[in-house]
């Protein structure tokens, strides 16, 4: 990326947080002004809704993620049928402990053991290809 282009993305990204900032002072005034704070607390979420969108849209410009995305396209491929079996297995188990047993108050324990698993098969999965 120039350095121009990294400029305005440093630019873009620091106007995107004013704005945040503004949308607080906005809210925190008006909550001193008015007192019901309804008027700050729509501003607030105004200058909220721009600033995710402008971080979004710079994110999106950034080509350090695009050659990411396809040095890692392969290993996604091959990893992604054993991700999406994991957390299904991890998701029935959750509502199979929810449902049958009654246990809603530990069935999110599935949801750490799916992401243990995740982890395992990605770690034999890359041993096994370097290889």
């Amino acid at each position: 990326m120039d350095d121009n282009k990294r400029k305005k993305r440093a630019i873009g990204y620091s106007l995107a947080t004013m704005l945040i900032l503004i949308g607080v002072l906005g809210l925190i005034v008006d909550d001193a002004l008015a007192g019901d704070g309804l008027i700050g607390l729509i501003f607030f979420f105004v200058c909220l809704i721009i600033s995710v969108g402008m971080y979004v849209y710079l994110g999106c410009m950034d080509e350090r993620d695009i050659s990411y995305e396809q040095k890692s396209s392969k290993n996604h491929k091959v990893n992604s049928p054993i991700s999406n079996i994991i957390w299904l297995i991890a998701t029935s188990i959750f509502f199979m402990i929810g449902f049958i047993f009654d246990g809603w108050d530990y069935a999110w324990v599935a949801f750490l053991l799916g992401a243990a698993a995740e982890s395992i098969a990605r770690l034999y999965l890359d041993y096994k290809t370097k290889d």
